[in-house]
Parts: structure tokens; sequence; C-alpha cells
């Protein structure tokens, strides 16, 4: 399956229901990640480690429910940190599954000592192989879809309890409510009152590079349902993934921000647009203006993606003499598009092509940089580079 993911598919995770470990890893085996492609990777801790899986029942939603199995040695072990650590030693052969493991494990310790303190250097509740296993499979999964944008719903703020270490505490446990607070993890209040841990601290680690804003307009290509162990009657005790391929001939959420300025230097402003199309910004323009008492002016716009707006607001801030901005929401219809290299008697040309709902070519556009560096190279007009390189696309077949 992962041969025929594109690099802009996506994941999302709808955690209504909430999350853990093997809630995360459930879902994405039955999305179609092989269970064997996991188990090779736990096996480098001890080679009798094992998943069973099993489809069953959440309410309505039928799911994967994945069951581990170790070693009595590994599961009767109480993990102190340093030997979370030093199991994960093996996985150093694979430099990038290592780095996201530990990454994840640093995120745990450090949580927890923030709100226990460092008590003998001890876990509290994560002293055991299954926090490793959690997040090594996890990425295991991760590794095998080579997917690198992940977005997710918000997480719910149960009103139960439940018991732990140290006493019956809010459902959303201390260490659990200090990661949510740490990754800046979405919440909403969760009406029932069921007494279940719905957030573990490792489900909610494994959240630490995952996305919560809103994503474009998207097509569905294929959903996987993981199943925790308890069964309520109150609600349906599972996650869902779904493999996202952004719809490119529709709406797209975009942010438009702009400024009036009248007291700066004209001189300042191409570098403040390459310092922001430097950060992702779609375009950058200005606009001759007049202010009041008919000062002439310039408008500063830039049209961007809602997770870059601090970046650029903090780019106006430093680089320019405004004392505020506008920054609205619009809708961008972005039509289908693809490119290609044209070869003309004077060299290679990208041709960007403006495709129809059916997928026919219906415009050109060659690249300027292309043009311009042709037109230098051989002293002819840079029109007649765009010419030729809108003839010879015409050309090919379609």
């Amino acid at each position: 399956m992962s041969n025929q993911l594109k690099k802009e598919d996506f994941l999302y995770f709808n955690l209504n229901a909430g999350v853990s470990g093997d809630m995360l890893i459930a879902s994405l085996i039955d999305l179609g990640v092989p269970v064997e492609k996991i188990i090779d990777n736990l096996r480098l801790i001890d080679s009798k480690i094992s998943i069973n899986t099993k489809r069953v029942n959440r309410g309505p939603v039928q799911c994967v429910l994945i069951e581990p199995i170790f070693p009595k040695d590994l599961l009767n072990h109480k993990y102190n940190w340093k030997d979370l650590f030093s199991a994960i030693e093996p996985f150093k052969k694979n430099l990038n599954l290592y780095k996201n493991v530990k990454s994840t494990l640093d995120l745990l310790k450090e949580s927890e000592e923030e709100v226990h303190g460092d008590e003998n250097n001890n876990p509290h509740e994560l002293g055991s192989i299954d926090t490793i296993f959690d997040i090594v499979g996890f990425y295991s999964c991760i590794e095998y879809l080579n997917i690198n944008n992940i977005f997710s719903s918000a997480v719910p703020f149960s009103q139960g309890n439940v018991s732990i270490e140290h006493g019956i505490v809010s459902s959303l446990a201390p260490v659990s409510l200090n990661l949510v607070k740490k990754i800046d993890i979405p919440v909403f209040g969760f009406n029932e009152k069921v007494n279940f841990e719905f957030c573990t601290p490792t489900g909610l680690s494994l959240l630490k590079n995952f996305k919560f804003h809103n994503f474009d307009s998207s097509k569905i290509l294929n959903t996987g349902f993981g199943a925790g162990n308890a069964d309520f009657k109150e609600i349906s005790n599972s996650i869902s993934v779904s493999i996202m391929k952004p719809d490119t001939n529709f709406l797209e959420k975009l942010s438009i921000i702009e400024t009036n300025i009248d007291d700066m230097s004209p001189e300042i402003v191409p570098y403040l647009m390459e310092k922001i199309f430097h950060i992702g910004a779609k375009d950058v323009w200005c606009s001759n203006i007049l202010m009041k008492k008919n000062r002439p002016a310039v408008m500063i716009s830039v049209l961007c993606n809602q997770e870059i707006i601090e970046q650029v607001v903090s780019i106006i801030n430093k680089e320019t003499s405004t004392f505020g901005l506008r920054i609205s929401s619009i809708d961008r219809v972005r039509f289908n598009r693809s490119e290609k290299k044209v070869s003309t008697e004077y060299g290679e040309v990208r041709v960007k092509l403006k495709l129809s709902d059916d997928n026919d070519v219906i415009g050109y556009h060659p690249e300027y940089e292309d043009c311009k560096n042709l037109a230098k190279m051989h002293n002819i007009p840079l029109k007649v580079i765009f010419e030729e390189a809108i003839n010879q696309s015409k050309r090919m077949p379609r």
C-alpha cells in the first residue's frame, strides 16, 4: 500500500473517543499496515514478542483490536527510565525510527518529572514493556506508510475519574493534562461521565508531531478503525484513521494578511517580500494607495496557509514601521495543473499545464526563469523563448 501513496497524501485521525498507543496501532493495521512489519521491529528487543489481532465491534463500528504478546520476563519487569532507554538501543540501526522513539520517551520522562518530581528516577504509570511497544509499534507503522503529514481532531476532556498510583484523579490524569498543554493539543468537553482513562500519556505523546488545524478540501482514499479494550454503551471506544488526498480542484482555505504603510523606505519592501516568500507564503504583492490627507502609501498583501500566519505577522512586525495589520480568511479555487519539460531549439523549458476537469490541457505557461536564462544565453528576445516553449508544448502527446 505504501508504494501507492503520493507525497501530498496525509493521514487524519479522528480521536473523539480518546487516544492510546494500542488504538493508534490497531487503526493503522486496519488501514493496511502489515502486522509483520511491526513485529519485525519489536523483535529487535526480544525475538518472542508477537501481536494477536482480531475484529471486534465497538458500538456500531467494526474495528481491529490488538493484543501484544510478551515473554514473562519482559511482562513482569518493572522498568525505570534507564531500562526504557536501554531497551530502545537496538533501534539505532534504523536512525530515523530511533530518533522518533527516543524523542517520545524524552517527552514522557520530562512530563512525568514536571508533574511528580524526580522521585528515584522511576516512571509512575509508564514503567512497563507496553510503553515501548506502543511507541515502537506506532512509528513502525508511520515508517511503512512513509507519510510526513498527520492531522488530528481534538481529544476529549472527560468528567470521569480514574485510580492511579497516586490515588483518584480526573480521567485526564495529571501527566496526560501536562502533555496536552506541552504539545498544545485541542480538547473538547465530553458530557458522559465515564470513569475511564480515554487519553493515555503514551497515546498523547505520540501526537507531538500532529497538526490540529483545518486542512484543505480532500478525498478519503481508505479508512481503518482501531478498538480499545473496554466496551461501553455510552460511546464507541474506537478511533479512526483515514488516508486523505488533497482535492486540487476545489476550495482551498487560505488567509490574506494586509497592512498600509506610508512612512517607510520603499527599499525595505523587496527584502520583506523575499523573507515572507522564504517561509512558504503563496503570494506577496504591493499596491499603490492613497491614505488620509492624500498621502501616497503602499498596501502590502500576503496570501498564505493558516499555519504560517504567526510567522508572517512576526516578520512584518520586525521589518516594517506598521502598528497593525488585517487578517481575513478566504476560499481559493485552485484548478488542476501539472508540469512538464519541453525541448526547444534553445534548450529545455519547464511548462506549467492548466487542466480541465477531464484532465485535458487548456492552457500553457512557460517557467519565466528558464526562459530568461535561455534568452540571455542566446541573446534573443524573451518572447521568442516563450512562444517556442508554448508551440513545443502543444505538439506533445496528451
